[in-house]
């Protein structure tokens, strides 16, 4: 009981710490990846129904209004007070953007261009992939990531969060800062657009077949 008291007080300071340093916290089910609604105060509707688009519709609102309003520090203490689950980073929130790449061989071919950004921004080995924090001026929607043809993972940023150390899924897989890149040592270095690193939210084919059709976007009236 003494060791839960000090891993629940220590999650509370880690994330008032990330929270401090211009980051969201959000609380993840213990074990998992999804946002605990229950500790943040809302009713999981979902595990009613078991219907996933209303888990994907709860959690991308919260994390929309949470990167356009975020809480204040009594709230974030509230959330993690007592909890034994795992922690996220909200996306989105002061242009925030996490390229979260599925696997170590589609970040390693990426990184061979890029390693002198990932030497200056916070960083993370997630239990397949990795996680690289960067910001971008213009608004990003949580979407999957491609590099070429080639589908690499999914961009977090505006209705996404990532799953952040020290959680631990699955029992055992962790996530874990990168020596040095931690966001205690290092800020997220801000990008000019995903081209500029070689990466597209959607495939080339289906972007220039959107462009043509002229769909994704509306008329201002």
């Amino acid at each position: 009981m003494q060791m839960r008291s000090k891993i629940t007080h220590d999650l509370v300071d880690h994330a008032m710490a990330l929270y401090r340093r211009g980051y969201v916290p959000v609380p993840l089910r213990e074990g998992g990846k999804h946002l605990d609604l229950s500790a943040m105060g809302y009713l999981p509707l979902h595990f009613q129904t078991q219907c996933k688009l209303l888990k994907e519709l709860a959690f991308a609102s919260l994390c929309y209004h949470f990167s356009q309003k975020p809480p204040e520090e009594t709230e974030i203490t509230s959330w993690f007070a007592g909890f034994c689950g795992n922690i996220g980073i909200l996306g989105g929130f002061d242009g925030l953007l996490v390229l979260d790449f599925d696997h170590k061989g589609h970040f390693a071919q990426w990184q061979k261009d890029n390693a002198d950004l990932i030497s200056r921004t916070p960083a993370a080995r997630s239990p397949h992939g990795y996680h690289v924090y960067v910001k971008i001026s213009k608004p990003t929607v949580t979407s999957s990531m491609y590099s070429g043809l080639r589908r690499v993972g999914h961009i977090k940023s505006l209705g996404g969060y990532v799953v952040a150390s020290p959680s631990v899924v699955g029992g055992d897989k962790s996530y874990k800062w990168l020596e040095h890149n931690s966001p205690f040592d290092v800020s997220p270095c801000t990008i000019d657009s995903l081209e500029s690193l070689r990466l597209r939210a959607v495939s080339p084919l289906k972007s220039g077949y959107d462009r043509v059709r002229k769909r994704g976007y509306f008329e201002l009236q």
